[in-house]
C-alpha cells in the first residue's frame, strides 16, 4: 500500500518534522510552520511543552521523544511519521550539541586538545553529524511523491576552522560533506537538499554567555525561521544543493543568501578525473 501523502499533504497542507524541537530554535521553527499551515511532528531527547501551538493549531501537532543518536530513537520518528500522517513534505534537521556540553565557558577559554576524548569526539559525531543523515535517509522513501525538502542546519566555515572548537568543527563539516553527496545523488528528483547556516552563534542554551554584552551579541532564534521555513515549502523547488545564511536572508532574493554546499570551487584543485570539473556554483563546468 502507498502511503506517501498526496502533492499538498494531509488535508491540503504538509508535513514536516523538525528536530530539537525543544530548542530555541527549534521551538521557533514548530511556532512558525504551524503559523504557515504546516502539519509539525516535533521531535526532541526531552519532552518538549507546547500547549499554547497544540490549543492553537488542534490536531497539527505531533510530539515525539526520541533521542536520534540511537537506532531506537530514529525508528520512533520513522514510525510516527507513517503512523500519523502516512508521509511526510519536509526534513529540518536541527538538533545538535555544542561546545557549551563541554565547558560552559568555552568562548572565553577555549578546549585544550588535552580535555577531549574518543566519547566527546563520538557523541558529537552522532548527534551532529550521523543522526541526522542516517534519518534522512530512513525517511527517503516516505518523501511526498511529487516534492519534498531536507534542510540540514549547520555552521560556517569559520567555526569549522575555529581553534579550540574541534569536537564540534569535525562534526558539522562532516554533516556540510554528506550534505553536498546527498544533494548530487538526488539532483533530478523531486526532493531537495540545502543546508541553513545561521550566520553566527545563536541565542539558545547551547550558546548562552554570561556576560550582557556577549548575550546580546546573539542572533535571534527568530532570525533563523524564515528562510528555514521557506526551504521547507514547496515554493522553494529551485533551490537545491545549497547553503542559506540566515543573517543575509531576504525573502524577496532567496539566492542572494545561498551558495553552494561544501565550497565546491575547492575541488578544482583536486587530481580526480572521474567526475567533470564543477563552477563555483556547484554546477558541472
Amino acid at each position: 500500500m502507498d502511503r506517501r501523502p498526496d502533492p499538498a499533504g494531509v488535508a491540503g497542507r504538509p508535513v514536516t518534522v523538525v528536530t530539537g524541537a525543544a530548542g530555541g530554535i527549534g521551538r521557533e521553527l514548530v511556532r512558525s510552520l504551524l503559523e504557515q499551515g504546516h502539519h509539525v511532528l516535533a521531535v526532541a531527547r526531552r519532552p518538549a511543552v507546547f500547549a499554547e501551538a497544540s490549543q492553537a493549531w488542534p490536531g497539527a501537532l505531533v510530539q515525539v521523544e526520541a533521542d536520534l543518536a540511537l537506532q531506537s530513537g530514529r525508528d520512533a520518528v520513522v514510525e510516527a511519521v507513517l503512523r500519523r500522517f502516512g508521509g511526510l513534505t519536509a526534513l529540518i534537521n536541527n538538533a545538535g550539541v555544542g561546545m557549551g556540553s563541554i565547558r560552559p565557558d568555552y568562548y572565553k577559554h577555549s578546549l585544550r586538545l588535552g580535555e577531549i576524548d574518543a566519547s566527546i569526539l563520538q557523541r558529537f559525531m552522532d548527534i551532529n553529524a550521523h543522526a541526522p543523515i542516517a534519518l534522512a535517509l530512513a525517511l527517503l522513501p516516505m518523501f511526498n511523491r511529487h516534492w519534498g525538502r531536507i534542510v540540514n542546519v549547520g555552521t560556517s566555515l569559520t567555526a569549522m576552522l575555529r581553534p579550540g572548537f574541534l569536537p564540534y568543527a569535525m562534526s558539522k563539516a562532516a554533516l556540510e560533506s554528506a550534505s553536498a553527496v546527498m544533494a548530487a545523488d538526488l539532483r533530478g528528483t523531486p526532493i531537495t537538499v540545502n543546508v541553513l547556516n545561521p550566520g553566527g552563534p545563536v541565542d539558545t542554551p547551547m550558546a548562552r554567555r554570561e556576560e550582557k554584552a556577549r548575550q546580546d551579541a546573539l542572533i535571534s532564534p527568530a532570525l533563523v525561521a524564515p528562510p528555514v521555513c521557506w526551504l521547507a515549502s514547496e515554493a522553494s523547488g529551485g533551490m537545491h544543493g545549497r547553503r542559506v545564511t540566515a543573517t543575509r536572508w531576504n525573502a524577496s532574493a532567496p539566492m542572494d543568501a545561498a551558495d553552494p554546499i561544501g565550497w565546491p570551487q575547492l575541488a578544482n584543485d583536486s587530481t580526480w578525473t572521474a567526475e567533470p570539473p564543477i563552477d563555483i556554483q556547484g554546477k558541472p563546468a
